[in-house]
């Protein structure tokens, strides 16, 4: 039977895990329930994909919310070689029957199913017939009232305990907090679940929180510097996603709107471009979840405030899912405030409850004055050990603040003498002595402070304004309209016995990603050449690019120039399957790119990142074939060596290669190289699957791979 390092080299092409993987793992396979919080990006998918592919005679149940999720799960473990297969409504009748022929065959290792499916009495009958090894749900915190997502129809998943007892259950989330973990070990009635907890610092994630002038334009503005990227928009209502997208179109940005009020055809069309890379941009509901496991967005921008904490970790953590440098942009303003005590009030009394301390939790981060990471962590029970974590606004530029004392002085005079019955704009539109009919109508032009800013823009004294509100010297009242008051702190202002210091008008443009998104090793026009490669493969299958390799993979291949399919083997996340499939084309275009160049390739000493181990003889290879020439089969060394069969057997064919004297009779007995080398005669020597696929699951790569090197060697003389 296959280990878990050889399924995870051989199928998804990583030769380590990351951290937890390795013990929910272990967990799972020997029966026990695991809660695992697990912040995107973390590599929450193969704690259940692994097991699966280690019992390929049963089948793990995979719950999922989103159609457009399950799709993207099930193509990418079909690009890796996987059969897998999604059951919902996008599936005609006889698709749905087919899928269920297969599950009877047992030719699935993982089925993903909607949370209503297992509400469905008659499909709780049919899994009662399968070999089922796990049920995994994926976005646990769903379950929970206090959750961000609260889904009824993942309360029925309690019905799994019950019917299925001796069946071990993973519960996998991004984020909750005590609370929800709380809730999701309750309704899923875990038994003595191990429980897996991984930081919730997104590492690679930088958090920007700007005040909201214009953001039609602020949003223009940052995708005008950032052309050519994937990204996110955020917005609050249906209204303000058709209106930004129509103004980002209008302004030459490929960006496309997705609502639920869309036509569910145009709806999935637009995902469908997104995901391709047809379109750079969409700008979704915050409502409405997109459901996709886009792996290279490298902006999220929130352009009205999210309703909770635990929403904008969730949505941001949609960008940068290949640990490559991402940003996250929130604009907030007070008014998003009120806009969303609007909608809570719409709320059931309970529901408005969670909702305002939710409210609160978000708007505390807003206005945050340090780190934004210590907030964000903290919310979640996690402490940040960094004062600076050099990836926030507060951070990277500390705000500069300046003696604010004369005009808030002006501002908060105006608020008096209207008696606290007008909002921003009517106050400074006095300040500023504008000369409308309903200043003089009102007999305003006659005030004292009428008039008297001079030296600040109507777009400053908003933000100065709202600094006030912030620092309590001002606040909003009103139930119909939104109207300026004063506060306990406003009359020692007044009285000239406090001064006030407010962060300085002009922020800085945070600091720019685009220097960090490329290693200096990294051919950055290589790598563009190689993104077009793999669109082409991409439209070709019908799949989303990033499926076909991440942008991580694209930028290992772009810094360490593999020429020969053994180097390409090293690439992170290039496991058989794709080695198959797309080595030969992406090895081609980059030595074309050498030849064109004059580039002679050069190992670079770079991390497991980069790849996955030293191509060219080493002293790892050299320790290997020590190993094999004191008699140790390929199973022993890798178990001393802590190393996968694959990489071992690898070591062993690079040897050869280099011209090392061994012999692989005692590895291959002669009659099943004979086989073999009848096999490579017909087909050729390059590919590795067709010979395979001819020879059947008994004859495995690591055989077919020392096989492939005696002869080439010999071939070559």
């Amino acid at each position: 039977m296959l280990v878990m390092e050889q399924v995870l080299q051989q199928y998804f092409g990583y030769s380590t895990f990351r951290p937890l993987q390795k013990d929910i793992i272990t967990d799972v396979i020997h029966n026990c329930d695991v809660l695992a919080v697990m912040p995107t990006g973390s590599g929450k998918s193969l704690c259940y994909q692994i097991p699966a592919l280690l019992h390929p005679r049963k089948v793990t149940i995979v719950v999922s919310p989103l159609i457009a999720l399950m799709k993207d799960q099930v193509d990418g473990l079909r690009q890796n070689g996987v059969n897998a297969a999604c059951l919902n409504s996008s599936l005609s009748s006889s698709q749905q029957q087919e899928v269920k022929q297969q599950l009877v065959k047992s030719e699935l290792s993982l089925l993903y199913v909607a949370p209503e499916r297992l509400s469905q009495q008659y499909f709780l009958d049919f899994l009662q017939t399968l070999q089922i090894q796990l049920f995994a749900i994926d976005e646990a915190h769903c379950i929970s009232e206090w959750g961000h997502d609260f889904r009824p129809d993942y309360r029925e998943l309690k019905k799994l305990r019950q019917l299925f007892p001796a069946i071990p259950i993973l519960a996998l989330t991004a984020t909750a907090t005590p609370q929800v973990k709380t809730d999701i070990e309750k309704q899923l009635q875990l038994r003595g679940a191990k429980k897996y907890q991984a930081s919730f610092d997104r590492k690679n994630l930088m958090y920007i929180v700007q005040q909201k002038q214009s953001a039609f334009e602020q949003v223009l503005a940052y995708v005008k510097n950032h052309a050519g990227e994937s990204g996110i928009i955020y917005c609050q209502s249906r209204k303000d996603v058709d209106a930004m997208a129509d103004y980002l179109q209008r302004n030459n940005s490929k960006a496309l709107p997705y609502h639920a009020g869309l036509p569910n055809e145009q709806r999935q069309k637009h995902q469908e471009m997104f995901i391709r890379e047809d379109v750079d941009i969409i700008v979704a509901t915050i409502a409405f979840g997109m459901g996709i496991d886009k792996s290279n967005v490298r902006f999220v921008i929130h352009a009205d405030l999210p309703k909770s904490l635990e929403g904008y970790y969730q949505e941001t953590g949609r960008a940068g899912r290949d640990s490559l440098p991402s940003e996250c942009i929130l604009l907030y303003s007070y008014g998003d405030k009120r806009k969303s005590e609007f909608f809570i009030h719409q709320k059931e009394p309970a529901q408005q409850v969670i909702a305002h301390k939710q409210l609160e939790d978000m708007i505390h981060f807003a206005k945050y004055k340090n780190c934004r990471r210590i907030a964000l962590l903290q919310y979640f029970g996690e402490e940040y050990s960094q004062k600076n974590c050099k990836l926030c606004d507060n951070c990277l530029n500390p705000k500069d603040t300046f003696d604010a004392t004369i005009i808030a002085q002006k501002i908060l005079s105006c608020v008096y003498r209207v008696n606290q019955r007008f909002g921003m704009k009517h106050v400074i539109a006095i300040l500023t002595g504008a000369k409308s009919s309903r200043i003089t109508g009102l007999g305003h032009d006659k005030l004292s402070t009428y008039g008297i800013v001079t030296d600040y823009t109507e777009k400053q004294l908003q933000m100065i304004i709202h600094e006030l509100i912030d620092a309590e010297y001002l606040q909003i009242a009103g139930e119909q309209y939104p109207l300026l008051a004063l506060t306990e702190k406003s009359a020692k202002v007044l009285k000239k016995e406090e001064q006030v210091f407010l962060p300085v008008l002009e922020l800085k443009e945070p600091r720019r990603r685009k220097e960090k998104l490329f290693a200096s090793s990294v051919h950055a026009d290589l790598f563009e050449k190689l993104r077009i490669l793999r669109k082409q493969f991409a439209d070709e299958q019908q799949v989303p690019p990033y499926v076909v390799f991440p942008d991580s993979s694209l930028h290992a291949m772009a810094s360490y120039l593999p020429q020969t399919k053994t180097e390409f083997r090293n690439i992170s996340g290039v496991g058989e399957h794709k080695l198959e499939t797309y080595g030969d084309a992406f090895i081609k275009a980059i030595k074309a790119y050498c030849e064109q160049h004059n580039i002679l390739p050069i190992t670079p000493a770079v991390s497991h990142s980069v790849r996955k181990r030293t191509p060219r003889k080493s002293v790892t290879i050299d320790e290997t074939v020590r190993l094999f020439r004191d008699g140790l089969s390929i199973e022993a060394i890798a178990q001393q060596r802590g190393f996968a069969t694959s990489t071992i057997a690898g070591h062993l064919s690079d040897a050869y290669m280099y011209g090392e004297s061994i012999s692989i009779d005692h590895l291959v007995p002669q009659e099943r190289q004979q086989k073999i080398i009848e096999v490579f005669h017909r087909l050729g020597y390059e590919k590795l699957a067709p010979v395979r696929e001819v020879l059947g699951e008994e004859y495995s790569y690591d055989e077919l791979r020392l096989v492939q090197a005696m002869v080439v060697r010999e071939k070559k003389g």
